[in-house]
């Protein structure tokens, strides 16, 4: 054989994309930047990171419960606590000790619009004013159940109680039942315009009251809390549910009779793993509540609990209530904006600027000139790459400054296994300068003024090239070819039926898996196909060489060089009958063409016959003894006919079909006929012998 063998058919174009040799991360929109940690670093809703003035803690308290929190008009900072409950405020760094209530602790401040202060307890359910001088003064005291959360709705102080659950609004007479709502606690309070929103505990119910009449269900959730709700400034509510710890990390209060008694976890410890009907373990989720009911999800927190939420400049700013965190939510992506050394965070003010938080117990609040730092994703290559150069697009005003450094790895998961981190450089002259591996993470550090912007980050990156892999190398039976489409009507012939002795006859109509990726099944005659399943680990765009040797051979010959199918049909009447196998080779060289990588896979050996078997009768008195040989191939059917009518099979004296020789024997007739035998091989030759047959 001294030239390539022609291709009948080309099938099956291959799909991959071409793919560059260098590619990019992108960081330039809110999603591109999901799950990002940041301290001080704010994202905007166009993707663009901004500096924050730090969180400095302004005042800490010897309790070990801080649950409450609200900020005058003035600044002036209001902070209630527990065991023992006292009250406190905070201006200008300057903590005053207002007064000590008696009761187990605050829950709930509110500063009404004539700047008076209010205070709820829980054991007992107290309600207490803040006098003009300063002095502690009891207004309410409840028969039964707890104080919640406080709001002023429409000209009135208004208490979230439980249990039972109600709303309660301070007349002249104290505070007296205004509603009645459907769960064992009233949770948490919102006000949009005029209607008072309130969330439950029991049943993590969201229901709004207009000041008259009945509470309405505006949504029941999955979750057993609502620990916290906002209002965005579309009317929309922004809730912090959860599932599990009610109180979250609250004190548990038990009334055994006599004395109440307050059990508190307070510190660094693990929370409590509870479980409910509703949703098992504890988890949160932040939701949205439109106003005709509907609910959606911004987005479920995988092991945080949100108990608390406020509306940011960006979005939600939510408090994690055992993390110590800071989360914001930017067209519904998460990011942690801040972390800080607590505990838990319990109460956010002022768009998360004033952050109350326990374990210790601290006020702290934004101020001074802007800095953070903001580390990005885990940025996956797919496969070990090499990483190159780094585009910031930044908006540095004068005294504004941004470095950058990088590590790589090879888990997914950043940590100690991971390569060290780069020495920091200029935004503007930034280079990875990592060694290769799958992973890579970049960290930014922005500092003021406020206008500071970080618009975009790109790096690029190139995956160390991989060899492809020949997943399979399938040679199909003799004739079989596979077309998408139906076969030019020139060159379909008896297709009467579809055996093995039709020419381009349909034989299935590609149902599996495998026939729908190869196209429809045909037979056609002296031909062989062969066709494969290969990958590029880089998902690099792959040619095949196809090339055949005959057996006891030591030369390959070609037969197909980068082919971009992943089947052929070859004709095999080129070559001389025999043993043969194939060889086919992938490379991924259209991406790599100055470093290709190649993988090879062998097939099983193969007969190429096309010689048609010989036929022999041979009259022995009242039978004809038919003698049939082939070759090179099995003998697959053999049919007698008189006289050219029907086909009918005859089986062979062993009984089994099934050798390269095979003897038949057939009854004479009685009358003249002309007896023609018809012998077909497993690679469809066929051979007809005839004779005159007489009495």
């Amino acid at each position: 054989m001294t030239r390539p063998l022609a291709v009948l058919l080309a099938l099956a174009a291959a799909t991959a994309l071409e793919a560059g040799q260098t590619r990019r991360f992108v960081a330039d929109t809110p999603r591109a930047l999901a799950d990002a940690t940041g301290r001080g670093v704010a994202i905007h809703a166009d993707g663009a990171l901004q500096p924050l003035s730090p969180l400095l803690t302004v005042a800490e308290f010897s309790e070990p419960l801080g649950l409450a929190l609200a900020v005058a008009p003035d600044g002036t900072v209001i902070v209630g606590t527990g065991h023992p409950a006292r009250i406190y405020s905070v201006r200008d760094g300057k903590k005053a000790l207002l007064g000590e209530v008696a009761a187990d602790q605050v829950t709930a401040l509110l500063v009404d619009p004539q700047g008076t202060v209010w205070a709820a307890t829980a054991v007992p359910a107290l309600l207490v004013r803040v006098g003009a001088a300063g002095k502690l003064e009891t207004v309410a005291t409840l028969a039964e159940g707890n104080l919640w959360d406080l709001a002023w709705f429409r000209g009135a102080l208004v208490a979230a109680a439980g249990n039972p659950a109600r709303l309660l609004r301070l007349t002249t007479k104290g505070l007296e039942t205004a509603a009645d709502v459907p769960d064992t606690h009233a949770r948490c309070l919102a006000v949009s315009g005029d209607t008072l929103f309130a969330g439950t505990s029991g049943k993590g119910l969201v229901v709004r009251w207009s000041g008259e009449g009945p509470v309405v269900v505006l949504a029941d959730s999955t979750f057993t809390e609502i620990a916290a709700l906002a209002v965005a400034p579309d009317g929309a509510l922004i809730a912090a549910a959860l599932t599990g710890d009610p109180t979250m990390g609250k004190p548990v209060v038990e009334d055994k009779g006599g004395e109440p008694s307050v059990t508190v976890t307070v510190g660094d410890g693990p929370p409590p793993t509870p479980s409910s009907d509703k949703g098992g373990p504890a988890t949160s989720e932040i939701l949205r509540v439109l106003p005709t009911g509907a609910v959606t999800s911004l987005h479920r927190f995988s092991k945080q609990l949100a108990g608390s939420v406020v509306w940011g400049p960006n979005g939600p700013v939510i408090g994690i209530g055992m993390e110590g965190e800071l989360w914001a939510l930017i067209d519904g992506t998460p990011a942690q904006l801040d972390a800080v050394d607590a505990a838990q965070v319990v109460a956010l003010e002022s768009a998360g600027d004033v952050v109350l938080t326990q374990g210790p117990v601290k006020l702290m609040r934004r101020s001074g000139a802007p800095r953070g730092t903001f580390t990005s994703p885990a940025l996956d290559a797919g496969q070990p790459a090499a990483w190159g150069e780094v585009a910031v697009r930044a908006q540095l005003p004068p005294g504004a400054a941004c470095t950058m450094r990088f590590r790589s790895g090879a888990t997914a998961e950043p940590g100690e296994q991971w390569g060290a981190w780069s020495a920091a450089t200029p935004c503007a002259a930034a280079r990875v300068g990592v060694p290769p591996a799958r992973y890579l993470q970049w960290q930014l550090d922005l500092q003021g003024p406020a206008t500071a912007r970080v618009e975009r980050v790109e790096i690029a990156y190139r995956q160390v090239n991989l060899p492809p892999e020949v997943k399979e190398l399938t040679l199909h039976e003799p004739g079989e070819v596979f077309l998408k489409g139906a076969p030019p009507a020139d060159r379909v012939v008896e297709v009467d039926h579809p055996d093995l002795s039709g020419i381009f006859t349909t034989l299935d109509d590609g149902s599996a898996d495998r026939q729908i990726s190869l196209g429809k099944k045909y037979y056609r005659v002296g031909y062989q196909s062969l066709s494969w399943k290969a990958e590029d680990p880089n998902g690099d765009p792959l040619r095949f060489d196809v090339e055949v040797q005959p057996a006891g051979a030591g030369r390959w010959w070609p037969l197909r060089e980068r082919l971009e199918t992943t089947v052929l049909a070859l004709d095999t009447q080129a070559l001389a009958d025999g043993v043969y196998r194939f060889r086919l080779t992938a490379s991924d060289e259209p991406a790599n063409p100055e470093e290709p990588e190649r993988s090879a896979r062998i097939s099983s050996y193969l007969t190429v016959d096309n010689t048609p078997p010989r036929v022999t009768l041979e009259r022995r008195g009242t039978e004809w003894v038919i003698s049939v040989e082939d070759a090179a191939s099995a003998i697959a059917r053999v049919e007698w006919n008189r006289d050219a009518d029907l086909w009918q099979a005859l089986a062979p004296d062993d009984g089994l079909l099934d050798g390269r020789r095979e003897t038949f024997r057939l009854p004479v007739a009685g009358a003249a006929h002309v007896l023609a035998v018809r012998a077909v091989d497993d690679h469809h030759n066929r051979a007809v012998a005839a004779v005159e047959e007489k009495p």
